[in-house]
């Protein structure tokens, strides 16, 4: 098996110490609380990782839409549609650089 790739792939002093094999009684009960820790830590790490997965589709999906939004008031002609009206009194200057 290749070496860790990141260092989330390594190992905590906890889950090495959990896979020592178990030599009585007592040394099983302690491996299996500690495997019972682990399993609890992660799946509340993972609960964590699932929210903050679910906070960033959501605003993916405003920024998509505000996109759109933009888009479709910004640059009529990719639309097909025309143009907006100037509003009334107004009128176009031209700007030389």
């Amino acid at each position: 098996m290749p070496g860790p790739r990141t260092m989330h792939d390594i190992r905590t002093l906890r889950s090495v110490a959990a896979q020592r094999a178990a030599t009585d009684e007592r040394a099983a009960f302690g491996q299996l609380h500690r495997l019972a820790c682990e399993k609890h830590r992660l799946e509340r790490e993972l609960e964590f990782w699932l929210s903050k997965k679910q906070r960033i589709e959501l605003r993916l999906a405003e920024i998509e839409q505000q996109m759109r939004t933009l888009s479709s008031a910004s640059f009529p002609a990719v639309n097909g549609s025309r143009a907006p009206a100037a509003p009334p009194g107004w009128r176009e200057v031209t700007l030389e650089y």
